[in-house]
């Protein structure tokens, strides 16, 4: 999705979430599914933790019931046992699964299991401890509804049928009326409560990932702003070379690796000679033609990721090459190759001989105490006809008249 599309939606989801009631929570399908592969691990987790801790706390209740001398008859045994083989396979699933797609049928399920393995026994067992068994599916509702958090759908129709089933057990129970209300009213108030506070942190929690994602978006965006910026700093506007101040650190950065490696550097001076004539003989858009075929055969020939190339002014360029002298010779011949068939100025015949090409080539050996941003400027003072000058054969005396 186009980013500036998709930060309108986010931006239009957070809007009607914040004014929207609690019920109104459901994003479109890209985004949904961006929010539940965030809260995966969150999923992840509060399902893990809570399935562990209710095999203990059910394993736990053995040794209770072994060491008072309680005993319950052989289906509140199999419940209870089906319960904890449940939770079991949730915790293994849970642990394995990398999408968790049935995570929360897994979860609604063993809640069912668990919460009638709670009734069966309460059903099961004398006063007082049938009240704690009924207390404990409230305690099984909070767990689901505001730990775990299942999606409002979920928690809706799940709440219901807890209540049904607790409503159904106390009616076929041996209480009294007054001691059922109560616990009806106890479990329907929790878990209206319980529900009301699953709603709100999912709310809190779908609009602290919008934000997230508007800040991930404002940041992508100053990114692209600060490449924009850096691109426009140190690139030449017409041949997108560098421009001479980002070329003069290149060269710095260069002379000082290579002054560690004791390397030498090769530099190239290339001028469009007359090229002020040009562009009023052929304008000025001609003119940017003839230096962007120039900066696209010059990029041609550049090897090396140290390699660099730059319009410093003008139809002035400056070439860096690092490779060794036998590859730089066959960049250096291959880029002559080039030069020598510009299609630019082939194409203004009524100029030729008056506008052409000069070239020059110096090898810079390392020095530590030695500015090498100095011999750019000197370099043109010193160039040759790039039609009759070999720069293999002319390097050492330009060198000498240079430095």
């Amino acid at each position: 999705m186009d980013s500036n599309k998709r930060h309108a939606e986010v931006l239009e989801h957070l809007t009607n979430l914040r004014a929207g009631s609690f019920w109104q929570q459901v994003f479109s399908p890209y985004l949904e599914q961006a929010y539940q592969t965030n809260q995966n691990q969150w999923y992840r987790d509060a399902i893990r933790f809570s399935s562990l801790l209710a095999i203990l706390l059910l394993l736990a209740s053995y040794l209770v019931e072994w060491g008072t001398g309680i005993t319950h008859g052989a289906e509140a045994l199999v419940a209870r046992a089906i319960a904890i083989i449940g939770l079991a396979v949730a915790y293994i699933y849970i642990r394995r699964s990398k999408r968790l797609t049935w995570k929360y049928w897994v979860v609604t399920l063993n809640t069912l299991i668990l919460t009638a393995a709670l009734l069966v026994i309460a059903h099961d067992t004398a006063q007082p401890i049938k009240m704690i068994y009924y207390t404990n599916v409230f305690f099984v509702a909070v767990v689901v509804f505001t730990f775990i958090r299942l999606p409002l759908n979920f928690t809706n129709t799940l709440g219901l049928v807890l209540l049904i089933m607790v409503a159904c057990a106390l009616y076929l129970d041996s209480m009294n009326l007054q001691v059922s209300a109560h616990i009806m009213f106890f479990l329907c108030s929790g878990t209206f409560i319980a529900v009301m506070v699953s709603s709100r942190t999912e709310k809190m929690s779908r609009e602290s990932f919008l934000k997230s994602e508007l800040i991930e978006f404002e940041k992508r965006h100053l990114r692209d702003l600060n490449e924009r910026l850096q691109e426009q700093i140190t690139l030449d506007r017409v041949t997108h070379l560098y421009n001479r101040m980002a070329f003069d650190d290149k060269l710095l950065s260069m002379w000082s690796l290579c002054s560690q490696n004791d390397q030498r550097l090769v530099l190239v001076a290339i001028h469009i000679e007359r090229f002020g004539y040009f562009n009023e003989k052929r304008g000025a858009e001609s003119g940017d033609d003839l230096l962007r075929e120039m900066s696209r055969k010059i990029r041609s020939v550049l090897q090396d990721s140290n390699d660099a190339a730059a319009r410093i002014s003008g139809g002035r360029f400056v070439v860096l090459l690092t490779g060794a002298e036998k590859e730089v010779n066959e960049q250096l011949e291959a880029l002559r190759g080039q030069l020598l068939n510009l299609s630019t100025l082939q194409r203004c015949t009524v100029l030729e001989g008056k506008v052409y090409l000069s070239w020059g080539r110096v090898n810079l050996e390392v020095d530590i105490d030695r500015d090498p941003r100095g011999v750019i400027d000197r370099m043109f003072n010193h160039l040759g006809p790039i039609e009759d000058l070999v720069l293999s054969h002319h390097t050492q005396a330009v060198a000498a008249s240079i430095l």
